[in-house]
């Protein structure tokens, strides 16, 4: 339930982006964004009294891009947001790796419970990742009209990401430290024990 609520307040912002923008324009659907996400912000720390450097990093280069796409009445800002952003968060993750020390985990704010291995890996995965979102947002914004670029950033990115993250949790099960918790769907998948009838003595193991 807490992933859920996490996945709509991110979705709010660039689902009332995509509505505004086609009904109005470009610049009303900016405005918008910008004051879903900062909302998006709040709520989420009103709610779980943590946001992931990942969120504010994202939050406040919208800001900025949306700032200058008003200012400038110029939509070509807005539409790099994508793009700078990736671009940050894969700087980031590479530094992190050269250093050898994983920031991904600072990133997002929370503990996986990985091993140094299992973690080293996720990073080069999204590294990676980001850096292909990079160059395909690039492409979209120059060959394709801005309201292509508006439904690829509403209803592509985010699908993307979560399509290719859910592969990862599966993947890096063998990478988990031993105070790892069961991850969602184990409990589910775990067979339960069978309880015997009331007042029935217990079967002895043999010694």
């Amino acid at each position: 339930m807490k992933l859920l609520i996490k996945l709509l307040l991110e979705f709010m912002p660039l689902g009332l982006f995509f509505i505004v923008s086609t009904e109005y324009d470009v610049f009303v659907g900016t405005t918008i964004l910008m004051l879903a996400t900062v909302v998006s912000l709040i709520l989420t720390w009103w709610l779980f009294r943590q946001v992931a450097i990942m969120a504010i990093i994202t939050a406040v280069t919208g800001v900025i891009s949306g700032g200058m796409t008003l200012f400038l009445h110029d939509e070509m800002y807005v539409k790099l947001k994508p793009t700078i952003v990736s671009l940050i968060f894969a700087s980031i993750l590479l530094s992190g790796q050269l250093l050898n020390r994983p920031l991904f985990k600072s990133l997002l704010g929370q503990n996986l419970h990985l091993t140094d291995e299992g973690w080293r890996i996720l990073t080069w995965l999204w590294f990676g990742y980001f850096l292909f979102i990079t160059g395909l947002n690039e492409y979209v914004r120059h060959n394709y009209s801005t309201e292509f670029w508006l439904t690829f950033k509403a209803f592509a990115l985010m699908p993307m990401t979560v399509l290719y993250a859910l592969p990862q949790m599966v993947f890096l099960r063998a990478y988990r430290t031993a105070e790892a918790e069961p991850m969602f769907w184990e409990g589910r998948l775990r067979p339960k024990p069978v309880m015997p009838p009331a007042g029935a003595t217990p079967i002895r193991q043999p010694s």
